[in-house]
């Protein structure tokens, strides 16, 4: 425990304050009262009186142990601010199956909540236990956790145990020093019943906190009493635990149903909502993601600090949208606890959102500085560069990953799109045989389908298309398979097929009727000029995210602005995409990160004006890989080739019609925008 104490003084002016003066007394310590003086004696000559000898020798004492208590409180504390510490596996002899695995997640949450000590992240654990060619899921005994703790660096290891002792539990943390052994700071305490086990715990960590370093001050500011952090049942913990295991191996269909089981026990368990959504939503089933993180906001008070800057985040994130405030939220997070990197993850995903792509690297070279072997880091850092056209760089930084044993399907999907844009035709079959017979197939059938678009062969992409949604139906992922029907609809319209294009939407809403599948068809009825069935769904969407950043500045204002245009009032149009302009070529965007450039290149054709038409469809092809298999790109070549025209620049539209044909060489010739391509060209000509 860090105190303060008067350094200034003579360790003997402390001592005066009487028998109180010990080291475990602080203020004694530190109070630099006046020294108490003895009383003059004539001893008898050549004898000491025995009371002289007395007080002589209890200040001699005194002055040892106030000597030894300046040393003590001035010693270096046992852990820094930069040290990790691992949890080790609880061992568990009591014969209850129901500590297996909880009291370890339990120990985590509670030492989590403090910003000065780092708890060595289970995936990194994982990680260095399959770098050490065992299984990520082996048991972390005391050696295994000395092995670990040596490759990786890491100061100390706590372990921890729990023992019957007639009807009570004996619970022990240990935490010693990787090399040496050597005990750094040790607490013992017991529950009189299984119910009070966890409450015994928070104390018993608590303290130990204080041992390891932590000052008194933050402990008092991040404890929150473990069974209101997390819950008051063993059981719902255990349920917990075996969710959260397996949603940070990415495994989110497997962490599912334990994590249902934890609220279905606890249905006030906050962190087990929050855990749940975000799993939810990671599947593409965002419906299910906010009705979860909404329950778990609703509980925030019942977490650590920790763990309420993460479903606040989320909250802001997936319920209310409000872009703003997330990024607020995960800011304030990383300045408390600035050496987790979780709140740089999710900030670079919030920049990349809104095309904000150096920002987001900013964050992923700060996440990767703080764990060189961080998975979302990667995956981030991949996609920010796919942002910025820097292809070479994305696909060598993925193939580094891979070279690491660190695998994602997030990484195929990026690897697909990159052997797209390179024309590597191996490099896209071998990511998709990757996927083959696995949930990801449905995702990878789904690029399958865009890129057979993005040439023009609209009936190959049909087939693919339908494919892709039998697979999401498979494995139940109704809005995922709903959201596919959504873009083939897009594309059927801004190809020509306008029915088609109300068919395949109405046949979406029918699949799923989720906020982002009423958006994405409302889109695709106001392309296909059906304001009636469009209308209704935006004003439902409207009213249902009043703060949404990229539904209100984005998705509402491109898809009124489609009507417009089919209602030939292309001025209106280009006013109301004026919020779009900072939030656009984001990742974030609705349907693709192109759409408000694209239909406002649209719309400056409508109102003859070719240069501001222009340099809207030359912004979505300075910047392909926002989108690297949206059809909207080809389009764009057809956009500045009328652009151009309009103008009365013939060799610059000449050649975007060249541009465009080669990239439909393969098209399907009754393709509407592809006949009139042709007729325009030959009229060039």
């Amino acid at each position: 425990l860090k105190r303060d104490t008067d350094s200034g003084r003579s360790a003997a002016v402390s001592v005066a304050a009487g028998p109180a003066a010990t080291a475990a007394s602080p203020v004694a310590a530190s109070s630099g009262a006046a020294a108490v003086q003895a009383p003059e004696v004539t001893p008898r000559k050549g004898v000491l009186s025995r009371r002289v000898i007395l007080i002589t020798s209890a200040a001699a004492l005194l002055l040892a142990i106030a000597a030894g208590s300046f040393f003590y409180l001035h010693r270096a504390p046992a852990m820094t601010e930069r040290d990790y510490i691992l949890l080790a596996d609880f061992v568990n002899t009591t014969g209850e199956s129901v500590f297996d695995d909880t009291l370890k997640q339990a120990l985590a949450v509670q030492l989590g909540q403090s910003p000065y000590l780092n708890v060595f992240p289970e995936e990194r654990v994982r990680r260095a236990l399959r770098y050490m060619g065992r299984s990520p899921d082996t048991r972390v005994t005391s050696e295994v956790a000395r092995e670990i703790s040596e490759r990786e660096g890491i100061k100390a290891i706590l372990n921890g145990s729990i023992a019957s002792l007639g009807s009570q539990y004996v619970i022990t943390l240990n935490a010693v020093n990787s090399r040496s052994g050597e005990s750094l700071a040790r607490e013992q305490v017991s529950a009189d019943s299984k119910e009070q086990v966890l409450a015994a715990l928070g104390k018993a960590t608590s303290s130990l906190r204080a041992k390891l370093g932590e000052s008194l001050s933050s402990i008092q500011k991040f404890d929150k009493p473990l069974e209101q952090a997390t819950t008051s049942s063993l059981e719902a913990l255990k349920a917990f635990s075996l969710g959260q295991a397996q949603h940070a191996k990415l495994n989110d269909l497997e962490a599912i149903p334990p994590l249902k089981r934890a609220v279905e026990l606890d249905p006030n368990f906050a962190m087990a909502y929050a855990t749940l959504g975000v799993c939810y939503s990671n599947q593409g089933e965002s419906e299910l993601g906010i009705e979860n993180i909404k329950k778990a906001f609703e509980l925030r008070d019942r977490v650590s600090e920790r763990e309420k800057f993460y479903i606040s985040a989320h909250y802001y994130d997936m319920v209310t949208g409000n872009i703003e405030k997330a990024i607020e939220t995960y800011d304030l997070w990383r300045q408390t606890y600035p050496r987790e990197t979780v709140s740089y993850d999710n900030l670079a995903l919030r920049y990349a959102s809104i095309g904000q792509y150096e920002k987001s690297l900013a964050m992923c070279r700060e996440a990767r500085r703080l764990d060189p072997r961080d998975l979302y880091a990667y995956q981030n850092t991949a996609a920010a560069f796919l942002g910025l056209n820097r292809f070479d760089e994305a696909k060598a930084l993925i193939n580094e990953a891979l070279a690491q044993k660190l695998d994602s399907f997030v990484f195929h999907l990026m690897l697909y799109q990159i052997a797209f844009l390179q024309g590597d035709k191996a490099a896209m079959e071998s990511n998709a045989a990757w996927a083959k017979g696995k949930p990801e197939e449905a995702f990878i059938t789904a690029l399958q389908s865009g890129a057979a678009a993005f040439s023009g062969r609209l009936k190959e992409s049909r087939e693919l298309n339908a494919r892709a949604i039998r697979l999401a139906q498979q494995y139940n992922m109704k809005e995922n398979a709903a959201m596919v029907q959504t873009f083939r609809a897009q594309t059927e319209a801004e190809f020509g097929d306008l029915s088609q294009a109300r068919k395949d939407a109405a046949a979406a809403l029918k699949m799923a009727r989720s906020d982002p599948v009423m958006g994405m068809a409302a889109l695709a009825f106001a392309l296909a000029g059906d304001a009636a069935q469009a209308q209704p769904l935006l004003s439902e969407v409207e009213k249902r995210h009043p703060d949404d950043t990229l539904i209100q500045a984005v998705g509402l204002p491109t898809t009124r602005a489609a009507l417009e245009l089919n209602r030939d009032n292309p001025a209106k149009a280009i006013k109301l995409l004026q919020p779009a302009t900072q939030y656009e070529l984001g990742e974030g965007g609705v349907g693709s990160g192109f759409l408000p450039n694209y239909v406002r290149g649209e719309a400056y054709l409508r109102a003859k004006q070719g240069k501001e038409a222009a340099a809207e469809f030359q912004k979505i092809l300075d910047h392909r890989g926002v989108d690297p298999l949206s059809p909207f790109y080809p389009l764009a070549h057809l956009g500045l080739a009328r652009a151009a025209a309009l103008s009365g620049d013939t060799a610059t539209s000449r050649k975007a019609y060249q541009d465009f044909l080669a990239l439909w060489k393969d098209a399907d010739p009754d393709v509407p925008v592809y006949r009139e391509a042709k007729a325009e060209y030959a009229k060039l000509q």
